[in-house]
C-alpha cells in the first residue's frame, strides 16, 4: 500500500464513514471494481445500528442507477471476517467501500457478487494528502457544549428525551426483525431468534463468529440431535460449534483438563468425521479481560440453554417467560430478582460439569467456588439485544397489544446494565457538570444514552457544532 495510506494510522472506520457523509470522495473521479465510472448521487442515511452504514443510497456504476445500502471496511475481507455473506441484512447493500484491497471476492448471502469502490487505487494519493484526519481533535477533548446549555429548567426535559432515546433504540432493534415476519415460516423465524441469541451470547470478541456459528447450524437442524441420548447429543452439538471455530485444534490432548479429556477427544473425533470440517476457522482464542467469557464456556451454557427448552422450542419457551414476566410485573412482585429467577430457569447447568470449576478447558487452576458458563450479565445482555427487539417485532406483527404492553414495561423494569465509553463520555459531557441533576439509573436511562451518542455525537471530527441534542434542549417543548 502506498506511503499515504499506510502512514495515516489515524484513518478509521470513521473518518471514512465522515468522507461518505459528506461526499468527500466526489472530489475524485471514481471508478468501480468493474473499470466504470462511478457517480455518488446520494449518500444515503447514516446508520448506527445493526446492519449497512449507510441506508438507501444511491449511486451510479456506468449507465446502471442502484439503490440500496452502503457497507464501508478498512479491510476489503472484513466483509466475510465481520459476518456480512451470512446475514439477510446485508443483502440491499449495493456498494462495498474499502481501503485495503485483499484481492477477494464480496458477495452477499444470496450468493450475488457486490460492486466495490477501491479507496486507495491510482489517483487516490493527492486526496488522501489533504483528507487526512485532523490530530486537534480528540474524543477525549471535546467541550462538551451539551452539558452547558443543560440548566435546572432543562432537567425533565433532558430526562424525558433520554427516555425516548431509549424507545428508540428498543424500536430500531425490532425494526432489524420486522422484515422476517411477513415472509417467513416460524421454522425460519425461530432460526432468526437463535442466529441473534447467539450474537448476544458471544463475547465482543466472539459475537460474529458465533453469529455464523448460527447459520451454519440453524436451530432447525440442531433440534434433531436431542432425539440422542445426552452425551450424544451434546458431543454432536458442540463439536460442530467448536470445531467450526478451530478450538478443537488449539490444544494438545495432555493440555485438556483431565475431567474433560475423554469428551474432548469424543468431539474431535466426531468434528473429523462431519462434512463441515473443512470449512473450519482459526478464531483467536486470547485471554479476554474477563476471562470467564471464554467461548467454550459460554457455548457450552448455551448448548444447557437449548437442551431446557428443547421440548418446546424457542418461541413458545420464551414467549412463556415473557408471559411469567407479564404476571409479575402485574402483582405486587415486581421486583427484578423474581424475573432473574426465571432466567436462570432458561440457562441451567448441571453440578457435575468440570467448566463450573474451570476458565478454560487447559486451566491448571480449579476454582473452588463455581462460576455460571452463562451468568447474570450475560443473561441480561440476551434479553435486551435478543429477545425484547424479536418479540417486539413479533408482537406488532401480531397485533398483540398485551404483549407489547409487557415487553415496555420489562424494559422500564430493567436495572442499570454495565457502563461502556459510550455511556462514560455522555455523563461526563452532558450530567456530571450537574450534580443536581437526578435520574433513575436503570436500563432504559443507560440505553437512552448509548442512543443519544450514536445520534448526537457522531459528527466525531466537527466537534460539537450543529449538535442536534443542542436543538432538542432548546426547544420549549418536547
Amino acid at each position: 500500500m502506498p506511503d499515504f495510506a499506510t502512514g495515516q494510522p489515524g484513518i478509521t472506520e470513521l473518518w471514512l464513514h465522515y468522507l461518505w457523509k459528506e461526499k468527500k470522495f466526489s472530489l475524485v473521479p471514481l471508478r468501480a471494481d468493474n473499470n466504470l465510472n462511478l457517480e455518488i448521487i446520494t449518500p444515503g442515511w447514516y446508520n448506527r445500528g445493526w446492519g449497512p452504514d449507510f441506508k438507501d443510497g444511491r449511486i451510479l456504476i456506468g449507465d446502471d442507477e442502484l439503490f440500496g445500502d452502503i457497507e464501508i471496511h478498512i479491510d476489503e475481507d472484513a466483509w466475510d471476517k465481520h459476518g456480512h455473506n451470512l446475514d439477510d441484512a446485508y443483502n440491499r447493500v449495493v456498494l462495498h467501500v474499502y481501503l485495503n484491497k485483499a484481492n477477494y471476492e464480496v458477495r452477499n448471502k444470496l450468493g450475488q457478487p457486490l460492486p466495490s469502490l477501491d479507496l486507495n487505487r491510482p489517483g487516490f494519493s493527492e486526496f488522501w494528502k489533504k483528507h487526512i484526519p485532523p490530530t486537534k481533535i480528540s474524543i477525549k477533548e471535546l467541550p462538551g457544549v451539551c452539558g452547558l446549555y443543560l440548566g435546572q429548567t432543562n432537567y425533565q426535559k433532558v430526562r424525558n428525551i433520554i427516555f425516548q432515546a431509549s424507545e428508540q433504540r428498543l424500536l430500531s432493534k425490532s425494526e432489524s426483525f420486522a422484515g422476517h415476519f411477513s415472509s417467513s415460516s416460524l421454522t425460519e423465524l425461530e432460526n432468526q431468534l437463535f442466529a441473534s441469541i447467539c450474537r448476544s451470547t458471544g463475547y465482543s470478541a466472539f459475537s460474529n463468529d458465533f453469529y455464523k456459528i448460527a447459520h451454519l447450524y440453524p436451530y432447525s437442524e440442531l433440534r434433531k440431535f436431542f432425539r440422542k441420548t445426552h452425551r450424544e447429543c451434546k458431543s454432536e452439538i458442540l463439536s460442530r460449534w467448536f470445531g467450526y471455530l478451530g478450538i478443537l485444534g488449539i490444544y494438545r490432548p495432555e493440555e485438556i483438563a483431565s475431567d474433560l479429556r475423554r469428551e474432548w477427544s469424543a468431539m474431535k473425533q466426531l468434528w473429523q468425521q462431519n462434512t463441515h470440517s473443512h470449512n473450519s476457522i482459526a478464531v483467536q482464542v486470547k485471554t479476554p479481560s474477563r476471562p470467564l467469557n471464554n467461548p467454550v464456556r459460554r457455548l457450552t451454557g448455551l448448548y444447557y440453554h437449548l437442551e431446557k427448552i428443547h421440548f418446546q422450542g424457542l418461541l413458545k419457551s420464551w414467549l412463556k417467560f415473557l408471559q411469567d414476566c407479564g404476571k409479575l410485573l402485574n402483582s405486587k412482585q415486581r421486583g427484578f430478582a423474581n424475573i432473574q429467577k426465571l432466567l436462570d430457569k432458561l440457562f441451567p447447568q448441571p453440578d457435575w460439569d468440570p467448566l463450573n470449576y474451570l476458565i478454560s478447558p487447559n486451566s491448571k487452576a480449579v476454582k473452588t467456588q463455581a462460576n455460571r458458563l452463562i451468568g447474570k450479565q450475560r443473561q441480561f445482555i440476551i434479553l435486551v439485544n435478543a429477545i425484547l427487539p424479536f418479540f417486539l417485532s413479533w408482537a406488532r406483527h401480531h397485533h398483540d397489544k398485551s404483549l407489547e404492553k409487557t415487553l415496555f414495561a420489562l424494559f422500564l423494569a430493567l436495572p442499570g446494565e454495565g457502563r461502556n465509553s459510550k455511556t462514560n463520555f455522555m455523563e461526563q459531557r452532558l450530567i456530571n457538570l450537574h450534580p443536581n441533576f437526578k435520574i433513575k439509573k436503570n436500563l432504559s436511562y443507560y440505553q437512552g444514552l448509548i442512543q443519544l451518542h450514536d445520534d448526537c455525537c457522531r459528527n466525531f471530527y466537527e466537534g460539537c457544532r450543529n449538535c442536534s441534542l443542542i436543538k432538542m434542549i432548546r426547544q420549549r417543548k418536547i
